[in-house]
């Protein structure tokens, strides 16, 4: 009987120590913007799925496609925050169901944001790269997303 216990209890602990949030959000637009292309946008039915813990995130933007997963700098309860390995930053705001990422490769910038909130999206991603533009740093932009986030904007 002991034994049994014991063995609920360790389940039921694992279970809670190695839990992931998922959190799903459907959305019409993918939003892009590169330094080359400008704002590019991608019509259809999507469903944003971002999984997370304490130590990796996790996102894709349709059922079938594998989930990429990085991680994580950051999380507190209003946003996550992950560096790769190139430099590159990506930033989750959990209260508003919005993924955003910055790519630098060749020399050029990429922003994209994907969610719930189409022009909220737009807008955001259209001012990450007006930044990127004006000499700021991938961490500048980041600090400019917490900050939205922060005051609820």
């Amino acid at each position: 009987m002991k034994r049994s216990i014991l063995v609920i209890l360790f389940t039921f602990l694992s279970s809670l120590a190695f839990s992931q949030t998922t959190i799903k959000s459907d959305f019409k637009v993918k939003l892009s913007c590169s330094q080359k292309y400008g704002l590019t946008t991608i019509d259809g039915d999507f469903v944003l799925t971002v999984t997370y813990d304490d130590n990796t995130i996790g996102f894709n933007t349709s059922e079938g496609q594998t989930m990429t997963s990085y991680t994580v700098a950051k999380k507190t309860d209003k946003y996550i925050i992950r560096k790769d390995e190139s430099g590159n930053y990506a930033f989750y705001d959990i209260k508003k169901k919005q993924f955003f990422y910055i790519d630098y490769f060749m020399s050029r910038y990429t922003t994209a944001g994907y969610g719930a909130g189409y022009s909220d999206i737009k807008q955001t991603i259209l001012k990450m790269m007006d930044l990127l533009k004006d000499s700021k740093t991938q961490k500048d932009v980041i600090q400019h997303l917490i900050n939205q986030t922060e005051y609820d904007f």
